[in-house]
């Protein structure tokens, strides 16, 4: 026994199950020109690293409070 399965109307169920898109978050979004990612390394100089292709982040900087 084989089942017969109608592919469009298979993707047109599958297509409104998907989740909700997740809201943009407010404020500035920060990530390296040189390989798009979005996580970094803070240095104890206070610099900022990516924490993938490890380019400096001039942009970012961490200074003390005074």
């Amino acid at each position: 026994m084989e089942n017969v399965v109608r592919l469009a109307a298979y993707r047109r169920r599958r297509k409104g199950a998907g989740p909700a898109p997740a809201l943009p978050a407010d404020g500035p979004r920060y990530y390296c020109t040189r390989c798009d990612a979005d996580e970094f390394r803070l240095a104890e100089c206070g610099a900022v690293h990516c924490a993938h292709c490890g380019a400096l982040m001039r942009n970012l900087s961490v200074s003390p409070r005074t």
